[in-house]
């Protein structure tokens, strides 16, 4: 009796917290998961199995809430789109383990999620394609033959099972797991939707969205700087092969800035070369994108001296030069 008034006070606190489908606009899609997955188990200790995988490709992961069993254990699934949390229609063909054990292959550029059941009292492995289509996720049967001669490419989705504490959720655990969600799986990038100002003037500079996060073209960001106090210069550290920027220093163009338009869904490949400012190696994070290096603007910013000033409701940022 004392462990389900428990539960109960848990997931009237969770539901008072965050109502399903709308979140605190100052949260992000992990904020927001944490909560709802404290509800869910909360209501149900024994769907213990939390799967996070990206079926579609847009950077927010879908989670799946299962219990260790027969086929239909999929408690639930949800994502976020449009900054809510949104359901997800799940199948009732496969079991959990399904989700936890997905190969990615790709097929005329089109990349194809396959799921595979553990065997429990056999040796023949059951294979399913995995779609989602915003609302909905079906698995359909196949067979490996139908995949197999296309290339399959590295893909780990985040899976859990050690998420309570005496029986109940526990948020630290949690919000660790989900912490720990990181960008391997990030296949492809969107068209960013945030303009770019400077000072207040439009710029024309455009970029993508990768894990929920902008990223642009350093070249684009350095041109329309130029002629400002935070003007920089891009030059090539040819010998550790890296990016170097030369913040004060006057930018020299090459003919490409601001030439470039985003298309539909495109691969985003983290730029694993050296980058270093006036000569110093440092930790920013770039992705390659359609043969181009995209920067955060906030690491471009602390390099060069230039305050990022954020607007969420026009998906706006203005670059504020001294």
């Amino acid at each position: 009796m004392k462990r389900k008034i428990i539960s109960i006070i848990l997931a009237a606190a969770a539901a008072m917290a965050i109502q399903p489908g709308v979140f605190a606009a100052n949260e992000n899609w992990r904020d927001a998961f944490v909560t709802r997955l404290m509800r869910e188990i909360a209501q149900d200790p024994t769907y213990t199995d939390v799967v996070l995988t990206d079926l579609d490709r847009n950077g927010i992961p879908e989670a799946f809430v299962v219990k260790k069993g027969t086929y239909g254990n999929i408690g639930c699934g949800f994502t976020m789109t449009d900054n809510a949390i949104t359901e997800i229609e799940v199948p009732q063909n496969i079991i959990g383990e399904c989700l936890e054990n997905i190969d990615v292959y790709i097929k005329n550029d089109n990349y194809i999620f396959v799921g595979h059941e553990v065997p429990r009292y056999s040796s023949y492995i059951a294979y399913y394609k995995l779609e989602f289509n915003g609302s909905a996720m079906t698995a359909t049967r196949i067979n490996k033959l139908d995949v197999s001669p296309y290339t399959n490419v590295t893909y780990i989705d985040k899976y859990s099972n050690n998420l309570l504490e005496n029986g109940y959720p526990n948020r630290t655990k949690i919000e660790d797991f989900i912490s720990r969600y990181d960008v391997v799986n990030n296949l492809s990038a969107a068209p960013s939707e945030a303009r770019v100002l400077v000072n207040g003037e439009e710029t024309g500079v455009v970029g993508y969205t990768v894990n929920d996060t902008n990223y642009f073209r350093i070249r684009d960001v350095a041109m329309v700087l130029v002629g400002t106090s935070c003007e920089f210069n891009i030059d090539w550290n040819a010998e550790d092969n890296g990016i170097n920027i030369v913040p004060g220093e006057e930018y020299e163009p090459n003919g490409t800035e601001l030439s470039s338009d985003t298309v539909g869904q495109i691969e985003a490949v983290e730029n694993d070369m050296p980058i270093y400012v006036n000569g110093r190696s440092t930790a920013i994070t770039a992705y390659n994108i359609n043969g181009d290096a995209y920067f955060k603007i906030r690491d471009i910013a602390d390099a060069a001296g230039f305050e990022v000033q954020w607007d969420g409701d026009s998906q706006t940022i203005n670059l504020v030069t001294p």
